[in-house]
């Protein structure tokens, strides 16, 4: 899980300053000579993160191993950037937003502890700004700490009632506590309030669909389902859950087809193809379920090593 944070965390630390552009901007107004500085806006440009780790690793100063670690991130370098900006905090405290991605460099490393540390400081600096209170209820909540990650959570909604994350992780604790009409009043006010969004995230409405699923409400799961693949049409998880609702309904026909959309959409993803592998056994289709069998086995030995 902590292997494949990365594109779900780059979101939230775009927000807090580390936007293409922004780097951009950093690297124009970097302290270097001038044949440097092109050379590491050419670098970003080209995604050339060797070129820009051989350029800025051995400069003194804060300020250019707070930007290498900016850059390294963005790159998915998590070691690296981590290195960097431990390098700059030595020297000067390091800015907000990138004490920020430090704490998401962390957190995609698996150091619950380290990242933990990062962002309390943060919330103790700057106690009226949700999304490092929100990130803090994320780590209890990551390591089954439900209680605390409602309370928190709570605390995000009455700093920012229109809080999506807020409202969607609230209903993610509620479950994992067996509370599900808590869950089920928070992933309503998620799907309500991520309508409105520009670009509404797949995530509130799947949540919502998969918890109906499983109280057996499959008519209503389905719909949120649908809901999440009208944001994302490739995300394979709720092809998954939608298979699994159309099965319980006896649509096997479709259930197929999604089962076979979500595991071409996802190699890493094995269960699809367990599902897949008994309903064709059902129907006697024994050639194709030997394979998909066979398949389910080797994705799941890939995920063990």
């Amino acid at each position: 899980m902590l292997a494949r944070m990365c594109v779900f965390l780059l979101a939230p630390v775009l927000l807090l300053g580390q936007r293409p552009a922004g780097l951009a901007d950093r690297i124009r107004n970097a302290p270097l000579p001038e044949d440097q500085r092109q050379a590491l806006e050419r670098s970003f440009s080209g995604k050339d993160y060797t070129r820009i780790e051989a350029i800025l690793a051995t400069e003194p100063g804060a300020e250019l191993q707070a930007l290498l670690g900016a850059l390294e991130f963005v790159g998915g370098r998590m070691n690296l950037a981590i290195q960097a900006f431990r390098r700059s905090d030595a020297v000067q405290p390091l800015e907000d937003h990138d004490r920020f991605t430090l704490a998401m460099a962390l957190v995609n490393l698996g150091d619950m502890k380290g990242s933990r540390a990062e962002l309390t400081r943060l919330n103790e600096r700057h106690p009226d700004q949700p999304i490092y209170l929100y990130w803090l209820a994320r780590l209890d909540y990551g390591q089954r700490l439900y209680d605390e990650a409602v309370e928190k959570l709570n605390r995000v909604i009455r700093l920012d009632p229109d809080s999506v994350r807020g409202y969607d992780n609230l209903g993610l604790s509620f479950d994992m506590m067996g509370l599900t009409d808590e869950a089920q009043g928070a992933f309503s006010k998620a799907v309500e309030l991520n309508r409105k969004l520009a670009a509404p995230s797949p995530w509130p409405p799947h949540n919502f669909g998969y918890l109906l699923l499983r109280l057996v409400k499959y008519h209503e799961a389905e719909q949120y389902l649908r809901e999440a693949l009208q944001y994302d049409p490739n995300f394979a998880l709720a092809h998954y859950h939608l298979g699994r609702c159309l099965e319980s309904e006896d649509r096997d026909d479709a259930a197929i087809d999604e089962y076979k959309s979500a595991a071409s959409l996802d190699v890493k993803l094995a269960e699809p193809l367990y599902s897949l592998g008994r309903l064709y056994q059902r129907h006697d289709r024994d050639v194709e379920a030997k394979s998909a069998f066979a398949e389910y086995r080797k994705r799941r030995a890939q995920s063990v090593e």
